[in-house]
């Protein structure tokens, strides 16, 4: 009865895996040789019985008897060997899911879960009991032992979670095993690498979103920035959703100065609200924030100011809204929003040189020089260091400059320049041009200078002598005329 049974089983399995397409074949072929291998091992074991008879009859010799034995302990061994493939064969492990989510430390994680689908494995075993004693201690305990698990970059095959190689000691039979990774690269999508039994699968994975959650990672590459004042800086922000819910989410930034304003942009559309689409999971934003035109005891030059965006569901917006005169916890930040990131801004003074003179216009003489006073101001936010006035001269001109170099001048503070130009001896006349180049540095950078042009019309000189000749000509004949038009009207 049991080999009608035995053979019973053997011809379904048969028959189910040549109705599967190719993929089934070996498993197939296994099946005709564990057939052929146990016809063999049925016709040695009733020869070897049938010269037992003989050999207690006396019919047979001993050596006749040790052949028929050696016969059937080399067919049943290939027999057992077969009936040992086909069962491994039948172990698989399923995955069942692939979460990925946030720890409370705020690292990225997924959760592997599998699943021992031995549940034909049972019927093996019953079938095949009379050579129970040939079955691995796993076969006997209905586990699979030994499961190494990884997750892998599908574009470079590159082993993703830490540890690398995730080892489950065993799954028991319709049973769940689970393999917790960190996630070193922010992936939507992996291959799930198993090996057990000396088999390797793999099957890409879109990842899941943990749905006991309702939380919003929001992280920026650029968290800590410099901006000069009256600047703007801008923070990239990627924001990700650990939650199945649908919810809108109101952004707002905390512990920003009152001076310091901000807006939220979505490529360039200025929004205050966000809503995760079907399917995505993903959106990037930018947060600009605009520093004011000068420092107070708030915003204070090279201080860092810390602060924090977040990103609020409406009911808990609402318990904001409740505490928003009352001074903010940050320690009640996971209490109070779905999701937070840390910022940092670093206000920078900025350099600027005013050049101011009453005028940049003078008339002289070939003997003469200008002389004239201008003022240098620190228009800017950061003192000024090592401020120098640079004449450019037309040729054979002289510029002095008192002081030419100014060790420092703070903001809104100015200091006074003599300038004398000087024409050259015996130099023609016209119209000439002197410019003045400012130098500084602000922070060690240095600063746009501004320059100024004076303008300067060079006459001859002429003589005192000759002026008064000409004069009393003049006069003379002023004179003349006059005394002649009295002559005239007398006649």
């Amino acid at each position: 009865m049991k080999k009608i049974l035995l053979f019973t089983f053997l011809l379904a399995m048969l028959t189910s895996l040549f109705a599967q397409d190719q993929g089934g074949t070996s498993e197939a072929s296994l099946l005709l040789d564990l057939k052929k291998a146990k016809a063999a091992y049925e016709v040695t074991k009733q020869k070897y019985e049938n010269d037992l008879k003989l050999y207690n009859e006396k019919a047979v010799s001993l050596n006749d008897l040790n052949r028929s034995k050696n016969e059937l302990l080399t067919r049943e061994v290939d027999y057992q060997k077969l009936i040992l493939q086909l069962i491994s064969q039948q172990s698989y492990i399923t995955i069942e899911k692939a979460v990925k989510y946030q720890s409370s430390t705020g690292e990225k994680r997924v959760k592997i879960t599998l699943q021992s689908a031995l549940e034909g494995n049972g019927e093996y075993l019953e079938q095949f009991k009379d050579h129970f004693d040939v079955f691995t201690p796993e076969m006997r305990a209905g586990k699979v032992f030994n499961i190494y698990v990884s997750i892998v970059d599908i574009e470079n095959e590159t082993i993703l979670g830490s540890p690398y190689e995730y080892r489950i000691p065993s799954i028991t039979l319709g049973g769940e095993g689970v393999a917790d990774f960190e996630l070193l690269k922010d992936v939507e999508n992996l291959k799930v690498s198993l090996n057990y039994y000396n088999r390797k699968d793999g099957k890409n994975i879109y990842l899941k979103k943990d749905a006991s959650v309702n939380s919003i990672d929001i992280a920026s590459l650029q968290f800590s920035q410099e901006a000069d004042l009256s600047s703007q800086a801008v923070y990239g922000l990627t924001l990700e959703r650990f939650s199945t819910s649908d919810d809108a989410y109101r952004l707002m930034v905390l512990n920003l100065p009152r001076q310091i304003t901000y807006e939220f942009y979505d490529e360039t559309s200025k929004i205050s609200q966000i809503k995760f689409a079907q399917g995505v999971n993903t959106k990037n934003l930018s947060l600009r924030v605009y520093l004011p035109d000068r420092d107070d005891q708030e915003v204070v030059i090279d201080q860092p100011i810390q602060f924090h965006v977040v990103a609020l569901t409406a009911d808990q917006y609402s318990r904001f809204e409740a505490h928003a005169s009352e001074p903010f916890d940050l320690a009640k930040m996971p209490d109070y929003c779905s999701g937070h990131e840390a910022l940092e801004l670093i206000p920078r003074g900025k350099g600027k040189i005013e050049l101011r003179a009453n005028s940049l216009y003078y008339e002289i003489n070939t003997d003469e020089k200008v002389e004239m006073t201008a003022r240098v101001k620190n228009a800017g936010s950061r003192r000024l260091d090592n401020v120098k006035l640079i004449a450019e001269n037309p040729m054979g001109w002289t510029t002095l400059i008192v002081p030419d170099l100014i060790r420092s001048i703070d903001p809104e503070q100015e200091v006074e320049v003599k300038i004398t130009i000087t024409p050259p001896n015996g130099g023609g006349v016209g119209a000439q041009e002197v410019k003045l180049k400012t130098e500084a540095l602000a922070d060690n950078r240095k600063v746009a200078s501004e320059d100024k042009t004076i303008r300067i019309q060079l006459n001859a000189k002429t003589s005192l002598v000759g002026t008064i000749v000409l004069i009393l000509l003049l006069v003379a004949v002023i004179t003349g005329i006059v005394w002649f038009g009295i002559k005239l009207s007398r006649r």
